[in-house]
């Protein structure tokens, strides 16, 4: 029989090793359209919180400056990943 603090290692090991898989990038990132506006001059704004993952880890995006085509956010040009799936 383990010991407490064996199950306590164990457990602890099991909620790390789950929370890296979850982080973990699914290939194509696919952004759901009806949570951004794509403004007159081209660039897209959120319209409310969302998390995404990328390559590079979770990218959080809240509202605030707009994405405009070219422009890097958590190393995913967000602009451009909008006008190919949302347009």
């Amino acid at each position: 029989m383990l010991s407490r603090s064996a199950l306590l290692s164990l457990s602890a090991l099991a909620l790390v090793t789950g929370s890296a898989h979850a982080q973990q990038p699914t290939g194509q990132t696919e952004l759901d359209c009806s949570r951004f506006t794509h403004n007159t001059d081209g660039s897209w704004s959120v319209k409310q919180p969302l998390e995404l993952f990328s390559e590079s880890g979770r990218v959080r995006i809240s509202p605030g400056p707009p994405f405009k085509p070219g422009m890097s956010f958590g190393g995913l040009d967000i602009a451009r990943m909008l006008d190919e799936q949302c347009r």
